[in-house]
């Protein structure tokens, strides 16, 4: 259960623009565009550490199970899809603890053209940055995906995607997570919704020639109707998770 959550993991509006889509996978962008917050490459490797909270409703009370794992993203290969864009496979591999071995989780795909950048993460694909990357710009980064798609988390079925709207907050400002340290660093908010009975809050960030350095993701529901209780306390069902990098080349 705790693997499928990683896809919940997760861009948005450029209706406009999209027949206008060429595909550019060469390495030399202009970086005023942003291309290099979304490297691709094959060979290229990133680890992350992941820390889930899970909220899971029983006949005697809600039961909160906390879990960590570590992630290994690698791009492995390349293909050219139906509409002639280069994709990128990306092989993930999964393992609970840092001493023990890699086990292949499943395959992910990513494609940059001009104008955006997609991930197809368990079958959902996601438009997760727009070009040039621009502080403002908003976009429907789950364009793809049906707003009412229901999701299993613990047992429990949740509606995560909805009230989603993608937009960039900061390019290229300095950022850190953990020890790793970032001269220019993207933030993209991907939903930052709230009532008395859902919270629907996600945003990742980007270093430029790394890729995703942080995801966060609050998908939570309840029916304990509070002002003043924090969603860590009054969630029924839902998670929690936190994604950070720990190591990349």
């Amino acid at each position: 259960m705790f693997r499928s959550l990683i896809f919940v993991a997760s861009a948005f509006g450029l209706l406009l623009l999209l027949s206008s889509c060429n595909e550019n996978n060469t390495e030399d962008f202009p970086l005023e565009l942003g291309y290099e917050y979304f490297p691709l490459e094959v060979g290229k490797y990133t680890i992350y550490q992941v820390d889930s909270v899970l909220f899971d409703t029983t006949g005697t009370g809600v039961v909160i199970d906390s879990t960590q794992s570590f992630i290994r993203e690698t791009i492995v290969d390349t293909f050219v899809d139906n509409s002639g864009q280069t994709n990128y496979r990306i092989e993930r591999e999964w393992r609970r603890s840092l001493g023990e071995t890699w086990t292949v989780q499943d395959v992910w795909t990513a494609l940059r053209s001009d104008i955006r950048a997609e991930r197809v993460e368990e079958n959902f694909r996601f438009v997760k940055m727009v070009f040039p990357l621009s502080v403002g710009r908003s976009w429907d980064g789950n364009q793809f995906i049906d707003i009412n798609t229901n999701i299993s988390v613990a047992g429990e079925t949740i509606v995560p995607f909805k009230n989603w709207f993608y937009e960039i907050l900061s390019v290229g400002e300095p950022g850190a997570v953990g020890v790793l340290q970032f001269d220019e660093v993207a933030e993209i908010t991907q939903a930052d919704a709230e009532n008395f009975i859902e919270l629907r809050r996600s945003f990742e960030r980007y270093a430029r020639g790394v890729g995703l350095i942080y995801r966060e993701m609050w998908i939570l529901d309840t029916q304990r109707i509070s002002e003043t209780d924090p969603w860590e306390e009054k969630a029924q069902k839902g998670f929690i998770l936190k994604q950070r990098l720990i190591e990349h080349n």
